[in-house]
């Protein structure tokens, strides 16, 4: 019997620490309380950046650009037959001046691009462009 109730004693200081130990947790956790007074300008600033990322959502990765001419129409004769070939892919010529760029697709990364520039056999002299401005809908899924 001796041994039992060792066991049961242990047991029951067990239980009584694990409650002890709750009941200071929940005394600490009930005793900390954070005030956080913020300039009305802050609230006003973060607000004004949320919206204009709402409203004009950008995202940086990938293009394949596939010419550069000083000759938009020539540019923009290229964007019309890539569009032939690839009506679901995003295409569109950007200005750097004095040249205008065709710059074709969106990925999110390098690699991506690149798998899809080995499918290009029509551009041989395509390569992949970093771009900051992508619109998320130009993405290919």
């Amino acid at each position: 019997m001796g041994v039992t109730a060792s066991k049961n004693w242990s047991f029951l200081k067990y239980i009584f620490c694990l409650a002890v130990a709750f009941w200071a947790g929940q005394v600490v956790a009930t005793a900390q309380e954070i005030q956080l007074n913020e300039d009305p300008k802050i609230t006003q600033l973060q607000r004004n950046w949320v919206n204009a990322n709402r409203s004009t959502p950008r995202i940086e990765g990938w293009r394949i650009q596939l010419m550069a001419s000083t000759d938009r129409t020539q540019v923009e004769e290229g964007r019309n037959r890539f569009r032939q070939l690839y009506p679901e892919v995003a295409a569109d010529w950007i200005q750097e001046k004095p040249y205008y760029k065709l710059r074709v697709g969106a990925f999110r990364s390098k690699l991506e691009a690149l798998g899809f520039m080995s499918t290009l056999v029509e551009y041989p002299g395509a390569y992949p462009a970093k771009d900051a401005n992508i619109h998320p809908r130009d993405f290919l899924e």
